[in-house]
Order: structure tokens, then sequence, then C-alpha cells
């Protein structure tokens, strides 16, 4: 249980970031970082002072990881910040209203031209890397929900994607109206009942097939 908790609360401090990661994930890819980080540390043998690195990897890039009082540091090892493979290409990225409500940024060249709005994950592939790697597939029928109702009106719900935790996130409990009929999936205690099936899919969703900055 407390390796479950480490490993999928949002709300759990339990990760220091190096300068070189921030401008690489968001806070989906935060979590994902912070989880991989933290079951290699589960899974390593006891370090020593001297050599308190666990090396990781995730989607073909390498990580390291050591604790750091009660938190974990994590940094990535080799491998320039998406900032500096833009600029190494003349290249700049800015994220304003009407990009971000989907994620996207806009990235420009020197002179100032569009050359097109990215997710993370897509500037990689289509800018940096040249590849047109396409995003991955979403299969909705992969997503498992686990309902947590710690009270009448408290709940959260732990989001898995093809048996992997995603995330524990917390639901939004309400009255349900008089004559109403609560979302698909929804438990319903006492009147009460969260998210139903649809949003949590939609957040999975949301994880497994978006970049964000």
């Amino acid at each position: 249980m407390f390796q479950e908790q480490i490993a999928g609360r949002s709300d759990n401090p339990f990760l220091m970031l190096r300068a070189k990661l921030h401008d690489r994930l968001g806070p989906q890819g935060r979590e994902t970082v912070r989880a991989k980080a933290t079951q290699a540390m589960f899974d390593a043998e006891p370090r020593a002072k001297a050599d308190p690195w666990v090396e990781f990897a995730h989607e073909g890039y390498k990580f390291r990881v050591r604790n750091a009082g009660d938190d974990l540091e994590v940094e990535l090892i080799g491998g320039p910040t998406l900032n500096e493979a833009l600029a190494a290409r003349r290249l700049s990225h800015k994220r304003d209203a009407l990009t971000s409500a989907d994620g996207r940024h806009t990235i420009q060249d020197a002179s100032g031209a569009i050359i097109g709005r990215y997710t993370a994950t897509e500037a990689w592939a289509e800018v940096i890397n040249d590849t047109k790697r396409p995003l991955p597939d979403f299969d909705p029928t992969k997503v498992r929900i686990e309902r947590h109702r710690m009270s009448v009106t408290q709940g959260e719900a732990s989001v898995f994607y093809d048996e992997r935790l995603l995330n524990r996130y917390g639901d939004q409990i309400i009255l349900l109206e008089k004559d109403a009929t609560a979302p698909a999936g929804a438990q319903v205690i006492g009147g009460y009942h969260g998210y139903g099936d649809q949003e949590w899919i939609d957040a999975a969703r949301r994880v497994i097939t978006r970049g964000s900055w």
C-alpha cells in the first residue's frame, strides 16, 4: 500500500526535478517520471553515499535518481532540453492563450514566422527528430477505474491503462439532483456521486495521446 501511495498520488511531493527536466515535462509527465523513479529506487539495492544514483529509462530517455532528504531528486542523463534543441535550430516556442487549451505551443523561426503548433511529443518527433512519429493509439477498453470513497462527500479514483497506473485523481463529488440520473459508472452513496466512467476515460486519453510542456 505504501508503495502504491508513493508511486500513484498526484498530491505527493516526493520528487525534485533538475532544471533540464522542467522544459520537457508537464504535470502528467512529471507524475510518470516520479512513479518510474520511485519504482527504480524500490527495486534497487541499497546505495552507498559515494554512489547514490540509480539509473532508469522511460520512452527512450535515460534518467538517474537519488534520495534527497525526504524527497527524490531526478535528472536527465545526456541529451538537451527541448528549448536547447530548438535553439540549436534557430527556433523558439511560446505558449499563449490560443494554444494553451489543447497543450500546444507555437514554434517560430528566427524571423518570427510560425512553422507550426505542436505538443511536446509532436515537437520532438516532427521538428527535432523529423521522424513524423505518430502519437500513440488509444484504446478505451484498456482503461480500468478504481474508485475510492473516504466518505459520502469525498472520493478519489485510480486510473489504469493496460494495467499501468496513470494517476490517482481527486473525484468531484456532488449531490444528485432530484429525478436526475448519475453518469454511467458513477458511484452513488447517500445521494452523492462522482465522475462517471467517461470522465476518467477522457483523462486517460489525454495522458496517453498528448505530450505536454
